[in-house]
């Protein structure tokens, strides 16, 4: 689920005052569409934003919302989807269980725990919120709540546009930084987080890299993307990407020195998984694939 859209959605309906339910997920056994800490929004007339069940569970967690709302009680609910697949799957052979807790979001309450969790979302430090269960009772779901990854995009050219696009529809933030203005302004990056126009080797200057997750390095100018390299070789990001060929990769290795050993078994060059890509769209697609797949190997 894009956070972003969650975020629109709560936001919204606080403006107007209007009472939703947090359905949360607090475990799941078996094969689940999501898994514990999953969250969705419900408002008063049934209409929700997030996914927990591809679809199969969405209608009836409404209508457990709306008793929610009506009675101002907390609900639990327990769907055993190897046992009621025909039921609640519709019969596409689901077999896992999932437990889920509905609680109001109230204004007189301040949409807690909600508004924490927003907080979280927006900025950029993952932190645990704590969610109780019952009313009185001792017993709480400890939720982590990821923001959205910042993804540094270096490089403005034509193909740089579907990745920031992508990116979006993810709900992760772009910032594309390059050393030509005119590439950014004639770019659509009206989809980035931010721009910034710099010469290259001032990138770690311009720009707070520890705050960014990933990177793909694009720029089709080779001393910008040595540059680009060598001040990416001293951060942490788990995700670097390099377009071009594995020789161009192996030349830039060489030039950058003994800054090539910290970039070992986190460069991605030539970037993208191999879908046999060709043309801006599908290697834009191949590398936010990539970048995907790494971010589920580290979670």
């Amino acid at each position: 689920m894009n956070p972003d859209l969650l975020l629109q959605f709560f936001d919204s309906r606080r403006e107007r005052g209007e009472s939703l339910v947090l359905v949360t997920v607090y475990e799941t056994q078996g094969s689940t569409y999501s898994k514990a800490g999953a969250q969705m929004l419900v408002d008063q007339d049934g209409v929700f934003r997030g996914m927990l069940s591809g679809g199969c569970l969405e209608g009836d967690l409404s209508i457990r919302a709306q008793q929610v709302l009506q009675t101002a009680t907390p609900q639990t609910v327990t769907y055993d989807l190897g046992v009621d697949d025909e039921l609640w799957g519709m019969g596409v052979g689901c077999d896992g269980l999932m437990r889920m807790y509905l609680q109001p979001l109230c204004p007189e309450d301040g949409y807690a725990p909600f508004t924490q969790i927003a907080d979280i979302l927006r900025g950029h430090t993952a932190a645990d919120v704590s969610i109780p269960l019952a009313a009185e009772s001792p017993d709480t779901l400890t939720v982590r709540v990821e923001p959205p990854p910042q993804v540094l995009v270096l490089g403005a050219g034509l193909d740089a546009e579907p990745v920031v696009r992508f990116a979006a529809e993810l709900g992760w933030r772009c910032t594309v930084f390059d050393h030509r203005q005119a590439y950014i302004d004639n770019g659509d990056f009206s989809q980035a987080e931010a721009t910034c126009c710099a010469p290259a080797d001032e990138l770690a200057d311009r720009l707070e890299l520890a705050r960014f997750r990933m990177a793909i390095v694009m720029s089709h100018h080779l001393a910008s993307d040595r540059a680009y390299l060598r001040q990416l070789s001293e951060t942490d990001m788990a995700y670097i990407g390099l377009l071009g060929p594995r020789n161009r990769r192996d030349r830039l290795l060489v030039e950058i020195g003994s800054a090539a050993v910290t970039l070992e078994n986190r460069l991605y060059g030539p970037a993208g998984l191999d879908i046999g890509a060709r043309g801006p769209a599908p290697i834009a697609l191949s590398i936010i694939a990539q970048m995907q797949a790494e971010l589920s190997r580290a979670s």
